[in-house]
């Protein structure tokens, strides 16, 4: 979907994994990348006090272990693009994974926030 510059501000909670566990994605003042088609979604997949501590200003934050419960409601379309990061990468490649296995085409393991964070001053 072309033309979107923003996506809503605010603090979204999903309830998917049943039982009371919570899937935590703040959101702030998304500016996405755009594409020929669709807008990429930027997904930090440490844990809420990391993400606290730093992330990409466009990042959903959900855990890597509650993405597969959660990435439906954030990316239905499976052919949209999908940036992943965390600490080191390894975390990230265990959601890449996850969401090859879901039939996602379009994962990009970004690796660690560090260098996302230089790629971003660089720019």
């Amino acid at each position: 979907m072309t033309g979107f510059k923003n996506l809503i501000c605010g603090t979204v909670f999903l309830l998917s994994l049943g039982a009371g566990t919570y899937v935590y994605a703040q959101i702030e003042e998304v500016g996405l990348q755009q594409t020929s088609e669709q807008a990429a979604v930027w997904i930090d997949v440490r844990t809420p006090a990391e993400y606290a501590s730093g992330h990409r200003a466009d990042a959903i934050n959900i855990e890597y272990q509650n993405l597969g419960s959660a990435i439906m409601s954030i990316a239905p379309n499976k052919d949209v693009p999908i940036n992943l990061y965390c600490r080191s990468g390894r975390r990230s490649e265990i959601a890449r994974q996850t969401l090859l296995d879901m039939g996602y085409t379009n994962v990009i393991n970004q690796g660690a926030y560090e260098s996302v964070k230089k790629t971003l001053t660089k720019n």
